[in-house]
């Protein structure tokens, strides 16, 4: 589906755990993939005729093989590294565990603190999400 830019979109979603770390994405490092080996949410495009909410829930089960409820929209961001694709970044705060996905794409899956990220090859993208989003969000001391 695309907008009026004619941008093609994506929906992504970012957890947080209950001690407020970050459970990311480790995408397949294979040529043809936007940001082959990086560390990202899950999530991907939103196909033809289909809403940036209904992508989201989909891909995150095709992805985790769960149903998130209740995601909370944060932001929309412009892949300029990569596709060019808008992205709806939202995320979900405590609820989810590593042990409760299983994995269907990507390379693995990893727990990090705030400080942990900066060492991190992290989606473009996905780290302006972290850094202008998501950290202000978090209040908790760092495990």
């Amino acid at each position: 589906m695309c907008e009026d830019t004619g941008r093609p979109l994506g929906a992504m979603l970012l957890v947080v755990t209950d001690d407020h770390r970050l459970l990311l994405h480790h995408r397949d490092d294979v040529p043809g993939i936007a940001h082959p080996g990086c560390w990202a949410g899950f999530g991907g495009a939103v196909e033809r005729e289909e809403s940036v909410g209904n992508a989201l829930t989909r891909e995150v089960m095709e992805e985790t093989g769960l149903e998130v409820n209740n995601p909370i929209f944060l932001t929309n961001e412009i892949d300029y590294e990569g596709d060019g694709r808008r992205i709806s970044m939202f995320c979900v705060i405590g609820g989810i565990r590593p042990a409760d996905i299983i994995l269907q794409e990507g390379v693995g899956i990893g727990v990090f603190t705030v400080s942990e990220l900066k060492n991190l090859n992290i989606s473009p993208f996905v780290r302006r999400t972290i850094e202008s989003h998501v950290i202000p969000m978090l209040s908790g001391p760092e495990s």
